[in-house]
């Protein structure tokens, strides 16, 4: 996708969009995309930059005092993306069809765009938010929000800021590998912070998503087990198998299925079986073998 007429360099990455204040063309292209101005826009004074593609958007924006209510585009898929959001500078209050969360520097929110409803703030604001595909995405529908490890975070801001002013005219194969490098910065920050829905009886589901979280970005490597992921989590191993059999499945499961999503797309992409079972983290063509002969039980 070419950035809106008159506000981005036309020779830049499809993917790539820079919206200004006050352009009407931007302002469209954001109603577009689900995002309804409901203040006067030199006063809002939106300014951003977005990277997107079909399973996958980055952005990075800052704005003034103002109310922005999200309806999702009907085209939108559903049920299978998470958008991690975070508050750089500012403070503002973001909303979901099942609650609100204040945000201020270093906090974040991690829901699903179609029960995003909206934001709005009093201050200039500046924040980051990344959407990826997850094959755990509608597994708990609540929006969560939690402060964020800030190392993980500025890494993650660092990066996509980088990104977003540098994006390549003719980006490569390599390009994909990028974005699933943001992509892993994302669930790390989702991982490394405290996420609850503000429900006490909640600490579970908080616990699973953050186990999801972690798997999603450690299962490739052969030595994650539901061992690793409990230490790494800081927790027993009991309370996490309690965590995840609250939502229907385990963590061995899910390791698993990780796996199986990784090996699909190396070999996809041409992989051998070897060369699949090692980047999948299987280990050995018999694991992966086996694991693909099961693959009906796990769907």
């Amino acid at each position: 996708m070419n950035a809106p007429s008159g506000t981005g360099d036309e020779s830049r990455h499809r993917g790539y969009i820079s919206i200004q204040a006050g352009d009407p063309r931007s302002i469209d292209f954001l109603a577009s995309m689900g995002w309804h101005l409901k203040t006067d826009p030199t006063v809002f004074d939106y300014q951003g930059d977005v990277i997107m593609n079909d399973d996958f958007v980055v952005a990075r924006y800052s704005h003034g005092p103002g109310v922005v209510e999200y309806r999702a585009p009907d085209d939108l898929p559903k049920g299978n993306r998470i958008m991690i959001h975070a508050c750089i500078s500012g403070s503002e209050t973001l909303h979901s069809t099942t609650g609100s969360a204040v945000l201020n520097p270093m906090s974040i929110i991690r829901v699903m765009p179609e029960n995003f409803t909206g934001a709005e703030c009093e201050t200039t604001a500046t924040s980051l938010f990344v959407i990826y595909t997850s094959t755990d995405a509608d597994k708990y529908q609540a929006m969560l929000a939690g402060e964020s490890d800030e190392v993980y975070l500025r890494v993650l801001n660092a990066a996509a800021s980088s990104l977003l002013h540098t994006i390549p005219d003719h980006p490569g194969p390599g390009f994909s590998q990028i974005q699933r490098g943001l992509e892993e910065l994302a669930k790390a920050v989702a991982v490394g912070a405290n996420l609850d829905s503000g429900l006490e009886s909640d600490s579970l589901t908080a616990m699973y998503v953050r186990g999801m979280a972690l798997i999603g970005s450690t299962a490739t490597d052969e030595k994650t087990t539901v061992e690793s992921i409990a230490q790494d989590l800081e927790i027993s191993r009991s309370y996490l198998l309690r965590a995840f059999k609250a939502q229907g499945t385990s963590p061995s499961r899910e390791i698993m299925r990780e796996r199986l999503v990784s090996a699909k797309r190396l070999l996809k992409e041409d992989a051998d079986l070897a060369a699949a079972a090692a980047g999948s983290g299987f280990g050995s063509v018999r694991n992966l073998k086996r694991a693909l002969s099961r693959d009906i039980e796990l769907q």
